[in-house]
């Protein structure tokens, strides 16, 4: 299964995102998610014993394109509301001002300064939120950020548990509700950004 699944991504088509369709409409789970349910102990089942679904894996990626074909693909292979990918990249403004060479990136580019933290904030919400939406074919709706400072990082954290634009009848009809969480962090030690995105079925 996980060996189709990888070579179906890598067959995938090239990224366009003005010509990515919408999610009109939702479909029922996939019965391949069965594969993704466990049981555990519990104490307030009668049985003993929980059934719960197993986090989705995680994929990792080093380039912002991919990672949006991974979010369009999920989409695509109905699985918009379990999946979980990791990014670790410079983002655009950090590689205009270099030349598209990594190398020349200043050592103060980084956490510590404002600069940096303004232009990836502005980059977040004017570019890479938007295009993700896009990508999932559907809306997002992302609360304000929680930033939480910690020693040498910052992270800015959103969540969306809204409807994503589908009626609540349409929801219910496929018991397909889920939740959105993207983290976005920066450090102090180079000009890497890390992103965090997963839908989470509720």
């Amino acid at each position: 299964m996980a060996g189709q699944k990888k070579k179906s991504k890598s067959q995938s088509l090239p990224l366009d995102l003005d010509n990515i369709q919408p999610l009109e409409h939702l479909q029922p789970v996939p019965k391949t998610r069965a594969m993704s349910i466990t049981s555990i102990e519990s104490a307030d089942e009668p049985s003993g014993m929980k059934q719960v679904l197993v986090p989705p894996p995680i994929r990792e990626f080093d380039e912002l394109e991919q990672f949006e074909a991974f979010v369009r693909d999920e989409t695509w292979d109905n699985e918009f509301d379990y999946f979980h990918g990791r990014l670790n990249y410079y983002p655009p403004f950090v590689m205009k001002e270099c030349q598209n060479n990594p190398e020349k990136i200043k050592t103060t580019t980084n956490s510590n300064s404002k600069k940096f933290r303004r232009n990836l904030q502005h980059h977040v919400k004017n570019h890479l939120v938007k295009d993700l939406e896009r990508c999932c074919g559907y809306e997002l709706n992302f609360d304000k950020a929680e930033v939480v400072e910690a020693p040498g990082k910052v992270t800015w954290k959103f969540r969306d548990h809204s409807d994503h634009g589908f009626s609540k009848e349409e929801e219910d009809k496929y018991n397909r509700h889920w939740t959105l969480e993207l983290d976005v962090s920066c450090n102090s030690e180079s000009a890497l950004v890390e992103v965090d995105y997963k839908a989470i079925p509720l």
